[in-house]
């Protein structure tokens, strides 16, 4: 099978370098722009089903990617970011100036820490990948497209490369461009990463 993944389009917030895991907000004009971008290249691609995260700036860029193609969206609570806890809501320079010790204690360990009140990162890793493992489980021999963010996505081809979780901070998606995967029994081929839509 193949799995295209794909983080949503740009945000506000994301303009404001704000922690927002699970707040929810939609994305602007420039993300709506990213999202027509990867709907005009995907309407040139072949796929069975398309699945989102469950909140809106994910769900809103697979709307648009899909629109042309008749396939209903499949939103999934399993691919939403990380819960960032107290800090949802909070610009990065106020986290910064405010708590940086607890910023910096938990990118030093963050597989054994987690963000005040916010969701454990194993716990985050595990559901994101289970996840991931049950839609390729359902799908053998399909070509799926997954709309998730930047955190799930970097969980995803941790698990996809064998890498596990002490490569999460390898990756990062970008947004408006696609990455995409070759999924065997035998044997898992990363195609593209990051590939930026040209047409």
């Amino acid at each position: 099978m193949k799995v295209y993944l794909i983080r949503h389009g740009e945000t506000d917030w994301n303009l404001r370098g704000m922690f927002y895991g699970w707040t929810d907000c939609d994305i602007n004009e420039k993300g709506i722009e990213q999202a027509t971008k990867l709907k005009n290249y995907f309407n040139t691609v072949s796929y069975d089903k398309i699945y989102s995260s469950d909140l809106l700036r994910a769900a809103h860029t697979a709307q648009i990617i899909a629109s042309d193609k008749g396939i209903e969206v499949e939103k999934k609570d399993c691919f939403r970011e990380l819960f960032f806890g107290e800090w949802e809501d909070k610009e990065g320079t106020y986290i910064r100036e405010n708590h940086g010790d607890v910023l910096n204690l938990w990118i030093k360990e963050w597989k054994t820490s987690s963000l005040p009140g916010g969701e454990a990162f194993q716990d985050f890793y595990q559901r994101v990948t289970e996840g991931l493992a049950r839609i390729i489980q359902e799908n053998k021999g399909k070509t799926v497209v997954i709309v998730s963010h930047n955190g799930p996505m970097s969980a995803m081809l941790c698990y996809l490369t064998g890498v596990g979780p002490d490569g999460f901070w390898r990756f990062f998606s970008e947004q408006g461009c696609y990455s995409s995967i070759l999924v065997s029994e035998r044997k898992i081929t990363i195609e593209k990463i990051n590939c930026p839509i040209v047409i």
